[in-house]
């Protein structure tokens, strides 16, 4: 991986406004290196055969952007660069016509021939849409593969947390400067992901969460992965932008089922109907994306430890995914309310049900 020294030239060249790969391209035609072009006199560089406009923005621009400097506000940002010049750029994002020139990292990105999934869906996620979220993303990531989201709440957030608690690897793509993650209640899960993968953004230092950096974060999610994963979303959702970018970049794309009468998943199942693969368990993405299934103990605490009498065993056949109340369960099981609560209470000890509300409960997940 080159040196400070070359990549300073990098972020030079990443932070002049409005200069994507395209433009970069078209100048470093004329150059051996980054460097090369970012030294290059103004008069030298007001010789080359391209569009003057293009030449002067390029050069008032650098005149105001000390690199030292800016590296400087990296390092004290805890912070890394990869950048094209880098062996270690991530192999699929390279192939992407609009790949960032480069990306800011807290942890380790390590996305070579790595499997990787982006599991996206909306930040109003319900309790199954969390939970499929959470589920799936840690059978997948004890499979070797790296789950890769946006640190969002609901849907990503869930994700983050399957991998974690897997054990496995992710990934956080961010819509703000790597020194400033948004929401700020996902502060603690952004350190928690670049302890064991990476926090990542092509955004500059201090970068606000605008509107419109969002759908541009959305395609190095997708680029990053060899599909995308829609846990739960609405018919309008940011995450079935990120398909979209998904369908132009070649990846695959999954969904999950959705009752038909929530909105908060219609966009899963307009996905299917429309061609994406539906996905039942983390099996059928593994075959799909052909992902070499590893031989590894996937049974939850909530599977290994059993109902101790048959109150409890009656009790827990009443709870499902979807919290219930608890008359319900007295209705049901014709069990004093004062033996039904105190058998729940002993059910959310064993890590067996979990509450969901006021006199809710439902499976742990």
């Amino acid at each position: 991986m080159p040196s400070n020294h070359h990549q300073q030239y990098w972020l030079g060249l990443h932070l002049i406004p409005n200069f994507g790969v395209a433009t970069l391209s078209r100048l470093l035609t004329h150059f051996d290196s980054a460097e090369a072009l970012w030294r290059e006199p103004d008069s030298s560089l007001m010789r080359l055969d391209l569009p003057t406009v293009l030449l002067d923005h390029f050069c008032a621009a650098r005149r105001k952007i000390d690199v030292r400097r800016e590296m400087d506000r990296v390092a004290r940002a805890s912070a890394s660069l990869i950048t094209l010049e880098d062996e270690d750029y991530p192999r699929l994002l390279r192939s992407l016509p609009d790949r960032p020139i480069l990306l800011y990292v807290r942890g380790s990105l390590g996305l070579g021939d790595e499997s990787s999934l982006a599991v996206v869906g909306t930040r109003k996620a319900s309790r199954y849409g969390k939970d499929v979220a959470f589920q799936l993303s840690g059978q997948l990531a004890r499979q070797g593969v790296a789950i890769v989201s946006g640190l969002a709440h609901g849907v990503d957030a869930a994700a983050h947390h399957g991998a974690l608690d897997a054990g496995g690897k992710t990934i956080a793509v961010m819509a703000t400067g790597i020194d400033r993650v948004y929401p700020r209640e996902n502060t603690d899960l952004a350190a928690q992901i670049a302890a064991s993968g990476a926090v990542i953004t092509e955004m500059p230092l201090k970068s606000a969460p605008l509107g419109k950096n969002f759908p541009q974060r959305n395609r190095i999610i997708s680029g990053l992965s060899l599909g995308v994963l829609v846990a739960e979303a609405p018919i309008k959702s940011g995450a079935l932008n990120t398909v979209s970018h998904a369908i132009d970049q070649g990846r695959d794309v999954f969904a999950v089922p959705h009752n038909i009468y929530s909105r908060s998943g219609g966009g899963g199942n307009i996905l299917i109907q429309e061609g994406a693969k539906l996905v039942a368990s983390a099996e059928d993405i593994l075959e799909e994306l052909q992902v070499s299934f590893i031989n590894v103990e996937t049974r939850s605490r909530a599977q290994e430890i059993q109902p101790a009498n048959e109150t409890e065993d009656a009790i827990m056949q009443q709870l499902s995914a979807d919290p219930v109340h608890v008359d319900f369960i007295v209705r049901q099981t014709e069990l004093p309310t004062a033996t039904v609560t105190s058998t729940l209470t002993m059910l959310e000890l064993k890590g067996l049900a979990e509450s969901a509300g006021p006199m809710q409960y439902c499976r742990a997940r």
